[in-house]
């Protein structure tokens, strides 16, 4: 048994007619995006229920932080909501979290889905013992592809094991990075950091990574698991600089230089903002899972 490795509750797996929860804890939702979203749960078999104020809007944000924290708890607290599933990202995740109810999430755990700012409701999940998934937003859904959407429902509907083993926590690397010395910054102690970013600057990376290193973040991980790193610039006349002043280091460079070479590294998880965004639960054993995620990685 890893001490470091808490076991970690699962929500209950879902069953066919159960009920699936739309939330907006970020940027604002349309209508057409909501009717979609109402067709992608009805046609795997679930009920979507879509809240009051799910078309609210307050600048960028889905309505107040107020307003988008109550429409979360009021999910955790009704024993019918079985999944909560985020509609997109953006940012706004993190600006609810002290105000989310950790008490009835805890005595009720329900399952939260999503991926790149979701990353700041997986950390807070996470801390408190509970399971989540790492998977599409109801926005990335319909890109995905038929195999990745069946996996989607097929993880959802499966019973998984609770364990001591080393479990995977993560991931969007800069979520993660302004998450760094809150109470939601997710244990990293013994286990998997998996990390993926969208449209950052090299130097970015770098910066937030040598963060990560010199907090000791990186001397407690079991591993690190690295996803699509995608849309990448550069301080160079070709990224719209004025002159060329390139890094210098690849992405893989950049990863090397900061994870010590004693943790082991794997590459090219098919997780992010890239063509692909296998399922992965934040919180379950990397070794339950990664024959499923690694199937059909280069």
């Amino acid at each position: 048994m890893n001490a470091s490795s808490p076991l970690i509750k699962m929500p209950a797996p879902l069953q066919l007619g159960d009920r699936v929860l739309l939330a907006a804890p970020a940027r604002f939702v349309t209508e057409e995006q909501v009717e979609s979203a109402k067709k992608f749960i009805q046609d795997a078999g679930f009920l979507a229920v879509i809240p009051e104020g799910l078309l609210a809007r307050e600048g960028q944000f889905g309505g107040s932080d107020a307003h988008r924290a109550q429409s979360m708890n009021d999910g955790f607290a009704s024993v019918d909501i079985k999944a909560i599933w985020v509609m997109r990202g953006g940012y706004g995740c993190a600006r609810i979290l002290p105000l989310l109810d950790q008490r009835t999430f805890c005595d009720n755990p329900t399952w939260i889905i999503g991926f790149s700012d979701v990353t700041a409701l997986h950390g807070w999940a996470n801390r408190l013992g509970v399971a989540t998934l790492h998977a599409p937003v109801v926005n990335t859904f319909a890109s995905c592809s038929a195999e990745e959407q069946c996996a989607f429902w097929h993880t959802l509907r499966t019973p998984h094991e609770e364990s001591h083993e080393s479990h995977v926590v993560g991931g969007n690397l800069s979520v993660l990075f302004s998450l760094m010395g809150t109470p939601f910054f997710p244990n990293c102690a013994g286990n998997w950091l998996l990390m993926e970013d969208l449209d950052e600057y090299l130097y970015h990376v770098d910066r937030m990574l040598l963060a990560f290193r010199l907090a000791g973040v990186l001397d407690e991980v079991k591993g690190v698991l690295v996803g699509s790193f995608t849309d990448l610039h550069d301080n160079t006349i070709a990224n719209g600089q004025s002159t060329d002043n390139p890094f210098g280091q690849s992405i893989e460079q950049i990863i090397g230089t900061h994870v010590p070479e004693s943790k082991a590294v794997h590459w090219n998880m098919p997780v992010g903002h890239g063509s692909k965004n296998t399922p992965i639960i934040l919180g379950a054993s990397w070794e339950q899972q990664k024959h499923r995620i690694t199937r059909g990685m280069p």
